[in-house]
């Protein structure tokens, strides 16, 4: 996987899709088996775009311009270079200002091999706080240090090479660039233009995300709802209907995926026990017991009559920018048409587990559990049993932030020149 990352450094886009591929593959309940991740990202992407599951802190969004920007105007033959320096220095200057909650680089320090720069770099492109949208890391800081002269006169960016940058983006404190003591804090000003940018993101009042809806709400003095899903709380009034479609499917979808993920386990759970003594992790009767909460939790929310309208479920998530293969579709679509018959007796239907045994293969081939005796002796149990949440985690905690910034009193910021 080292080489894989490596060949991919030009593109941080490629790159932290990899990293968070990464994230979830060290995360058990989150492991993609049965290939559904493509659809909970185009979701995902719908509710809150220029997020991923790896960000962590709102702002983060200030700290990477500020560090690019001075290195564009001190050091622009060396951009990308000074400015990754910078962000290890920063690693140390929040360690200094104690709030570790988030700190990209909390236990390995300046030796962190995914800086936030890449992490956030598709967020300051949807958010319209870097400029220029076709340009990786790598190519900004070819292009810098080409000089003016060399931009494309004909490059919708030309006109501002010597930035890249809006030119909105609030100052950094007066001592930032010392590296002495820092914090996630946002000030008054930093929280208002972050909203500001992220409203503006959207590409109409028609298409406006949830993330956008939950930011207008901020500014009305609402906090952020204090659920572990977003289905669990009521959407801001002002959400629009589309949105509103979608998380009812996305709450759906989640559950349907959650019975797939717990059958695929107890049938894992099943083979693996003719070789290996079990453990609570690996025995058939906990996937029988999860799979008995789970039909509750599908008859509450009536997942048989959202199986019977695929075609709702595929209009509301279709259109985003992430593929959806169709060797996906089909397979949702066989789930669904197996959920239309009820769920109480899913455990012991042939057609469900004859359905995912070729699913997995098809998706995983030699290294399907179900096909492949050492990686199913190797299986510790719950492989991709944590239900879909479609980066709420990581959302709320942003919006936390914004929140307790729009909180603070209001001062007269000085703003930064292009």
């Amino acid at each position: 996987m080292t080489s894989l990352i490596s060949w991919l450094d030009h593109s941080e886009e490629d790159q932290r899709r990899i990293r968070e591929m990464l994230q979830l593959f060290s995360d058990k309940g989150t492991v993609d088996d049965l290939g559904i991740g493509t659809v909970r990202d185009a979701i995902s992407n719908s509710l809150f775009p220029g997020t991923s599951i790896i960000q962590t802190r709102a702002r983060y969004f200030l700290f990477v311009p500020w560090a690019f920007r001075r290195a564009q105007q001190r050091h622009p033959q060396q951009l990308v270079a000074k400015a990754t320096d910078m962000e290890r220095s920063l690693i140390g200057a929040l360690r200094a200002g104690g709030d570790l909650d988030g700190l990209i680089g909390r236990d390995a320090g300046k030796d962190v091999s995914t800086l936030p720069s890449t992490i956030f770099w598709s967020g300051l492109i949807r958010y319209g706080i870097f400029l220029a949208p076709s340009l990786s890391i790598r190519q900004y800081g070819r292009q810098i240090a080409r000089g003016p002269a060399m931009v494309d006169t004909e490059d919708e960016i030309a006109d501002r090479a010597t930035s890249f940058w809006q030119r909105e983006i609030p100052e950094p404190p007066p001592d930032f660039f010392r590296f002495e003591a820092e914090t996630f804090d946002l000030t008054r000003d930093e929280g208002e233009w972050l909203c500001e940018c992220i409203i503006s993101s959207d590409r109409s009042e028609t298409q406006s995300s949830l993330l956008s809806a939950y930011v207008r709400n901020l500014r009305r003095g609402h906090a952020p709802p204090a659920v572990e899903t977003v289905w669990e709380a009521a959407l801001p009034a002002d959400t629009a209907a589309p949105i509103v479609r979608l998380v009812h499917h996305a709450e759906r979808f989640s559950c349907a995926a959650h019975g797939a993920a717990l059958l695929y386990n107890l049938m894992l759970a099943e083979e693996r026990s003719v070789s290996v003594e079990p453990t609570d992790a690996t025995a058939a009767g906990t996937y029988r017991t999860r799979l008995e909460q789970w039909t509750a939790d599908a008859t509450r929310v009536r997942l048989a009559a959202w199986a019977e309208d695929m075609n709702g479920f595929w209009d509301s998530v279709l259109g985003n920018a992430v593929h959806i293969p169709d060797a996906t579709r089909q397979f949702v679509n066989a789930w669904a048409s197996i959920l239309i018959r009820g769920t109480g007796d899913i455990t012991s239907s042939s057609v469900a587990r004859d359905l995912l045994r070729s699913r997995e293969f098809q998706h995983k081939r030699g290294q399907a559990r179900l096909a492949n005796r050492k990686r199913l002796d190797e299986w510790s149990g719950f492989a991709g049993t944590t239900p879909l949440a479609y980066r709420w985690g990581q959302v709320q905690r942003m919006l936390t932030d914004i929140a307790a910034g729009l909180s603070e009193p209001k001062a007269a910021g000085l703003r930064a020149r292009a």
